[in-house]
């Protein structure tokens, strides 16, 4: 376990937020360019309308774009690679990420390679580049993408394994955050997405590394996440909570900047990377294994946890409220027809040993509340299974 001495906070990233922001998006490129260089899925943004409709925002306002709609999930390296060689010869001025996780990692790794000698690759296992980067605007089409925020991307290596890079540089300049746009979200990946925001905040709370920054936007985000998720899987229509569901993956991302994630995060990233299972499920189902490891951590800070989550703590122990944090994520997850284990979407528990020794590898995990080894991993895998 890391404790931070210090804490340096700088968010550089423009944030707009709210319904229809989306449709500002000519306006806002025109602050920067009059051609830009547009990334996007590989049919999914085409077919929901919004890449014509983002195509169409940038020719109303005079803007010339290029438009690359190939990335599919976790894209390979050699894909980031050419991505990055057609921004840099491009010579453009602005580059727009339109879609989820895969996309605004993508954006933001062509970006940087444009700017910056080698391949993805490098960088992807301790290679370290400038601090300049192609500027770029985000406009997210799921909640819960920590990277829309931050100075890092997430993508595959090839060696079948999710790695993470940061730098200064890969801030965005603009994230257009419209709730509006994830209408067209089929259910479970609403739920899914707002698990992970959930997982995040809960992680960022309980972190070594949590200050009074992170905790005041952390614990919020878990409430708004508790009072709003149920709400919206009655009625995925709801544009109200799935603002506020939105916001809470602001604040969580806000929280992020000065505080760290742990153990859920490795597990995502490392279950993800071995077998064909999106990285915030993971979320979801790990959450309440891992809030149980660590339940001895932080008794204090789970009972805020509790009260958060809407659970009634009056006249009980701190132990016994601690606990209760845990129950609310779990009558959550019920609620909203999760599966509350990895058996459930055939995992094969064989590569469960090789997931807890990915999973340690990441540095981030030294700021979990309490130390682990591979082995700890491996079990609560096993206890999830």
């Amino acid at each position: 376990m890391i404790t931070l001495s210090s804490i340096e906070f700088a968010l550089p990233t423009r944030i707009v937020f709210g319904t229809e922001v989306a449709d500002r998006i000519g306006e806002t490129a025109r602050e920067y360019t009059d051609k830009v260089f547009l990334i996007t899925d590989d049919g999914t943004m085409a077919g929901l309308g919004f890449q014509d409709k983002v195509t169409s925002l940038l020719e109303k306002s005079g803007i010339e774009y290029i438009l690359y709609d190939k990335i599919s999930r976790d894209p390979k390296n050699e894909v980031i690679d050419e991505l990055g060689e057609l921004v840099r010869q491009s010579r453009v001025k602005l580059v727009i990420g339109l879609g989820s996780a895969s996309v605004i990692n993508a954006s933001k790794a062509a970006c940087y390679l444009a700017k910056n000698p080698g391949k993805i690759s490098e960088y992807l296992n301790g290679g370290i580049g400038g601090n300049s980067s192609v500027p770029l605007i985000l406009i997210p089409t799921i909640p819960g993408v920590t990277q829309q925020l931050n100075n890092e991307f997430i993508l595959k290596d090839n060696d079948n394994v999710k790695k993470n890079y940061l730098n200064p540089g890969l801030f965005p300049q603009v994230c257009l955050i419209d709730p509006k746009v994830t209408l067209s979200l089929p259910i479970n990946y609403t739920v899914s997405s707002g698990f992970a925001i959930l997982s995040n905040a809960i992680e960022s709370f309980i972190s070594a590394a949590s200050n009074a920054i992170s905790d005041s936007l952390s614990i919020k985000a878990i409430e708004i996440v508790g009072k709003n998720m149920k709400r919206l899987f009655l009625n995925k229509e709801d544009l109200t909570a799935r603002s506020n569901i939105m916001m809470a993956s602001v604040l969580t991302g806000l929280s992020l900047l000065t505080s760290k994630l742990g153990t859920c995060e490795a597990i995502s990233m490392a279950l993800s990377s071995r077998e064909p299972i999106y990285k915030n499920i993971v979320h979801a189902i790990m959450l309440p294994y891992v809030m149980e490891f660590n339940l001895t951590a932080m008794p204090n800070k789970y009972v805020q946890i509790a009260k958060a989550l809407g659970e009634d703590i009056s006249s009980i122990t701190v132990v016994e409220a601690a606990i209760k944090a845990i129950e609310g994520v779990r009558k959550l997850l019920f609620d909203l027809k999760v599966p509350q284990k990895l058996g459930d979407y055939k995992i094969n528990k064989e590569n469960l040993p090789i997931v807890s020794s990915i999973a340690r590898r990441y540095s981030f995990i030294n700021y979990a509340p309490l130390p682990l080894s591979k082995e700890d991993i491996l079990n609560i895998l096993m206890t999830a299974y």
